[in-house]
């Protein structure tokens, strides 16, 4: 076994710590126990063990008293708790969960059972620390490339403009370009680490849920799209849309980039229309955003997801390739989806799978 795992064994009747600890130890894991729900919380004051099997009925602090404590405390909270109990009872089983137990095992027990219980909770729980141990160090990485690749962009930046100073007053025009293009292409790499780095930590954030009028959110979020670009012919029609609960300030990142997406590939027409509505469903509240835009070949949609993945040119349509990937990851963590439907030339359509709260 690799490597070996520490069980902690929580039981007030020794003659049955005996028996399941020979099983267990047979198997190569090494075992501690203890006879009293006090003990086991003077045992985990100074030790972490990678499982605990405990009884639920015991004399002075029971099973599930214990278990409250263990997943209150933010240094155990993550150890899994397995209940070895002769209760058959539903409720007793429920409070079990309620309280923080990830299984359990009625005594007695079939060996072949119980161990197969006890691998599988360790494989989840060791894979659970792997993801989270990747997951900081991503968040580590993503910290260091932000920081190593600013610092030279805003030297870059410094430079071109020490550059076009030191150009005087006649400067050579094809020189001030290129410097222009060099200045242009470090911003958009900026915009992009920034992006990027929003990206990345939509992994670790979790919803602070409220109350939202998506109407008037899309309605201001329009607006101020339609005074950035005063020349254009763009029109709004929005239906009747559902209150939703959802996290404000990820919902109204999600919607801008929805909404500027419109904006941006109807370019092309002389009058553009945006129109959201709402599409009845009785598991969720689902609003679409469509536009009279130039569209996608649906062969491709499966990129359209995807970080960095873009299906136009820089020359056709600027973007990082990150927007509708922070929607689809806003989305996903608020419990929902997001579907994508185009058709070249004729526009696209997004829908947002809010679940009903």
């Amino acid at each position: 076994m690799e490597p070996k795992a520490d069980i902690l064994i929580v039981d007030d009747i020794p003659e049955h710590i005996a028996f399941s600890g020979a099983i267990l130890k047979n198997e190569g894991y090494r075992i501690h126990a203890v006879t009293s729900g006090q003990a086991a919380l003077d045992f985990l004051g100074s030790r972490k063990p990678d499982l605990i099997l405990l009884d639920i009925k015991m004399d002075g602090m029971d099973g599930l008293e214990l278990c409250r404590r263990i997943k209150s405390d933010g240094r155990l909270s993550d150890i899994p708790v397995i209940f070895l109990t002769a209760e058959t009872d539903s409720e007793v089983i429920r409070q079990g969960f309620e309280c923080g137990c990830c299984d359990y095992v009625v005594k007695p027990f079939i060996r072949e059972e119980y161990l197969a219980r006890v691998k599988t909770h360790l494989e989840i729980s060791r894979k659970t620390q792997s993801l989270e141990a990747a997951n900081n160090e991503l968040k580590l990485f993503c910290s260091a490339v932000s920081h190593d690749l600013r610092s030279p962009l805003n030297v870059i930046s410094m430079l071109i403009d020490t550059l076009k100073n030191e150009l005087g007053d006649h400067p050579d025009e094809e020189v001030i370009q290129i410097a222009d293009m060099i200045s242009d292409k470090s911003q958009k790499l900026t915009v992009m680490i920034e992006r990027l780095l929003n990206f990345s930590k939509m992994c670790n954030i979790t919803p602070e849920y409220e109350t939202l009028e998506l109407e008037s959110m899309i309605k201001s979020i329009f607006d101020e799209q339609r005074s950035a670009e005063p020349d254009r012919s763009v029109k709004l029609i929005m239906g009747t849309l559902p209150r939703i609960t959802a996290d404000g300030v990820l919902i109204d990142m999600l919607l801008r980039n929805l909404i500027s997406n419109a904006f941006k590939f109807t370019r092309p027409r002389k009058n553009a229309v945006i129109t959201v509505t709402h599409i009845p469903d009785e598991e969720y509240n689902i609003i679409s955003v469509k536009d009279n835009g130039v569209g996608f070949d649906m062969a491709y949609s499966d990129k359209l997801f995807g970080i960095f993945q873009r299906l136009h040119t820089d020359e056709e349509f600027d973007g990082s390739g990150v927007g509708l990937a922070l929607v689809d990851r806003i989305m996903r963590r608020h419990g929902g989806k997001t579907e994508a439907y185009g058709e070249v030339d004729k526009g696209a359509e997004f829908r947002l799978f809010f679940p009903k709260i």
